[in-house]
């Protein structure tokens, strides 16, 4: 049980912070200790309000959000890949233009297989959702080249950041077209609500877009997947780029590039840890066929964030991303398990696009 009164030491020992600046703080009425006599308490409820009213001023993520990375990195050792596009993380993913990270091929083979796509999809004003929107230029190569009569533009992501960066990428492509955004996390349920409500407001079905690999990068795609069958109706489409496995070319110089690292540093600096306490480096898990991207410890770390002590020892690893590339059998065994018919799949050497549908549980005769 902690102690009910501590001194300024303990207190900012709590705090990580200097003792001077608890001090500093206390003297000006910015920190809830009291004198007695030359030496200053502060009650240790006192210190959790301060934590718990200041929080809110410096926090990257929602309290359920944080309660999520902090049960990864405590339970499994783990920082979801999600949470680095919010906030400068989604700046610095922005600025990734390396062909072989996130899907970069998907350009040429929407283009190649331009006359199979508009068949299935013919001219039809779709409600294009596009989730895990990016930076929205994939969004407006497909409205420019496949589906001219798409009703709107509508964004789903759980960063505030990346879907500004998306609306105003597709402002400029296309002035007139009506879009709107939604922030949300389709890692963690459906996205009916959302789907839904497009379908009720614009009269079209949904053209889902999930592009750039996206799906490659989630620890349990085929839960992702349900979720996604769980928001649609059989008229719906969902069009998604992957990986394509090809053990010619197993990109890890792009993945262990500077400009990968600086992004996943996103999250770790924001929870206290710098390149002097790890490394993060990049490695293929051949077993699995998945690029895998770790932060390792160089020294013992150990420091409190939201409340909660994290400590790890010299040469523990944090995973930061998975880049999974998929087989044929992969993909067929994936769509089908999740309820989906296929109804278009194409590939290159490395990248992958899948055309689908939700399957029905009525025969029809």
């Amino acid at each position: 049980m902690p102690k009910q009164i501590l001194t300024i030491k303990q207190a900012a020992k709590l705090l990580q912070v200097d003792p001077n600046t608890i001090y500093r703080w206390a003297r000006s009425g910015k920190f809830p200790g009291s004198k007695i006599g030359k030496e200053w308490r502060v009650l240790h409820s006192d210190v959790i309000k301060f934590i718990e009213s200041n929080k809110k001023r410096t926090q990257f993520l929602s309290e359920s959000q944080e309660a999520e990375l902090i049960t990864a990195l405590v339970g499994r050792r783990e920082i979801p890949l999600k949470f680095e596009y919010i906030g400068i993380g989604a700046e610095r993913y922005v600025s990734l233009s390396f062909p072989n990270v996130g899907g970069g091929s998907e350009f040429d083979i929407i283009l190649d297989n331009k006359k199979k796509l508009s068949s299935f999809l013919g001219k039809r004003p779709f409600n294009l959702l596009d989730l895990g929107s990016g930076d929205g230029k994939k969004a407006a190569f497909f409205i420019n080249n496949i589906n001219k009569s798409t009703s709107g533009y509508f964004a789903l992501d759980i960063s505030s950041r990346m879907l500004a960066i998306a609306t105003s990428n597709i402002e400029l492509s296309f002035p007139n077209l009506p879009h709107e955004t939604f922030i949300g996390d389709f890692e963690n349920g459906n996205i009916a609500q959302q789907t839904y409500y497009l379908q009720r407001r614009y009269q079209n079905n949904n053209l889902i877009l999930f592009l750039g690999n996206t799906i490659g990068n989630l620890p349990d795609a085929h839960r992702v997947l349900m979720n996604l069958r769980d928001s649609m109706t059989e008229e719906d489409y969902l069009l998604v780029g992957l990986a394509f496995y090809n053990p010619n070319n197993i990109p890890l110089e792009s993945y262990n590039s500077e400009r990968v690292k600086d992004w996943l540093w996103s999250v770790p600096q924001k929870i206290g840890i710098t390149s002097k306490d790890a490394k993060i480096y990049a490695s293929y898990n051949k077993q699995r066929r998945q690029i895998e991207m770790q932060l390792e410890f160089d020294r013992d770390w150990g420091q409190t964030y939201g409340l909660n002590l994290l400590s790890f020892n010299e040469g523990q690893r944090i995973r930061l991303a998975i880049s999974r590339r998929f087989t044929k059998d992969d993909i067929f065994e994936l769509f089908a398990g999740a309820g989906f018919k296929i109804e278009l799949l194409t590939h290159d050497k490395d990248n992958a696009l899948v055309l689908v549908r939700p399957h029905t549980w009525e025969k029809k005769i």
